[in-house]
């Protein structure tokens, strides 16, 4: 059996999200199943490790001659124009690689399509063969006040699912929203959860030489940032060397501007990490990973915590006591009222018998997980799907 993937995920992303589990579900399937990702030039970093397409840049840097020389830039865009590419077609890796996974669609070979996101422009070009779509959050749907209502996630999902053979959820949550909001049958839809890819040890040497909590990745929207500050904020005053290392991007300005106002604008410390080492580390050192976040899809960060040892701290919301179970501390981060300072107070009391209980729950939760299990559900679908279709 042969199941072909596209190369949207992969052209938006160099790294981590969507492109990431995508990357490792293809490392993972099991060796009954052959797969193909229809890629042609990529900066995804999983992608260039595995040898997937060429690096991008490589058609440009071949360009007549491998070498460089003045205006070669501008001769490589006029040469796509007269080809009909369109201008600027060198730095728009979503339309080059479209076009070729529309030749390689259209030259068949494959029993079931995969798309890695949402755009429906393969539809035209299936011949009838099936494809199975994973959505991965509801969020576009569930925030309207963060996202238009043309978004073209929105747009696209609510014309794809019900097209798809299988829809792929990452938890039991996230199911029922598709079932809720997408009026999809419950049987269509199967919950494969993510693994982690995450190494189990690194020598990176954390700079930080007092306590710290880590908040990780985005913190705009409903990723409750704000609220975070406003309820850490007494929490932080109380234990005059305790920090909070926020990662991802850097602190805009309303947030300097929020935290100054808090009187904890030394407090909190903006941390670029740049390998998966270095993020193990940060984690395995903290006094503990608190996630505040509304809604998530899965929350891949609970097992990357799980793997390195971190104490984990949850807002009671979304898929979170689904995918940790008992196996984290538990806090309400309702709007105008939370408990996160009383809870955060608790943990920094715990006894270390208590904080080894904790890590002994979350590392047994962690064998839940895992990247061959997840594969082997996923390729059970896939056969199904290539039966119900004769393939």
């Amino acid at each position: 059996m042969k199941i072909l993937y596209d190369h949207q995920a992969f052209a938006f992303q160099s790294h981590g999200g969507i492109s990431r589990c995508f990357a490792e579900l293809y490392k993972h399937l099991p060796k009954d199943i052959e797969a193909e990702i229809a890629l042609d030039e990529s900066s995804n970093v999983y992608m260039n490790e595995m040898g997937i397409g060429k690096p991008f840049g490589y058609w440009l840097d071949h360009f007549i001659l491998p070498i460089q020389w003045p205006m070669k830039k501008k001769m490589f865009v006029a040469y796509n124009l007269m080809r009909g590419k369109g201008e600027g077609y060198y730095w728009n890796q979503s339309k080059y690689n479209k076009e070729f996974t529309v030749k390689r669609l259209s030259k068949g070979g494959f029993d079931v399509f995969h798309p890695t996101y949402y755009d429906d422009y393969f539809l035209p070009y299936l011949n009838g063969k099936p494809f199975v779509l994973t959505i991965h959050d509801m969020i576009p749907e569930l925030y309207p006040q963060y996202y238009p209502r043309n978004d073209i996630q929105i747009k696209m999902k609510k014309k794809l699912a019900p097209l798809a053979t299988a829809i792929i959820a990452v938890s039991e949550n996230t199911k029922r929203d598709i079932v809720r909001l997408l009026n999809v049958p419950e049987e269509k839809i199967h919950v494969i959860y993510h693994g982690c890819s995450f190494p189990k040890k690194s020598d990176f040497a954390v700079p930080y030489h007092q306590p710290y909590l880590l908040f990780v990745g985005e913190r705009g929207l409903y990723k409750n940032f704000v609220p975070f500050v406003y309820h850490i904020t007494p929490v932080l005053k109380r234990h005059p060397k305790l920090t909070v290392i926020c990662t991802g991007r850097p602190f805009t300005e309303f947030e300097t501007q929020l935290i100054n106002e808090c009187g904890v604008c030394d407090r909190f410390v903006h941390h670029w990490v740049n390998t998966d080492e270095e993020f193990f580390a940060l984690y395995h050192q903290a006094l503990c990973f608190v996630f505040t976040s509304e809604y998530e899809g899965f929350g891949i960060p609970i097992l990357e915590a799980y793997t390195a040892d971190c104490p984990v701290m949850l807002n009671h919301a979304s898929c979170f006591p689904e995918i940790a179970g008992d196996a984290a501390i538990y806090f309400e981060m309702e709007t105008g009222a939370s408990n996160l300072a009383e809870k955060m107070e608790e943990m920094l009391s715990m006894s270390h018998e208590e904080r080894e209980d904790l890590l002994a729950k979350q590392r047994k939760r962690l064998t839940l997980y895992s990247w061959d299990k997840s594969a082997e559900q996923l390729s059970q679908i896939y056969r199904q799907v290539a039966e119900k279709h004769g393939c």
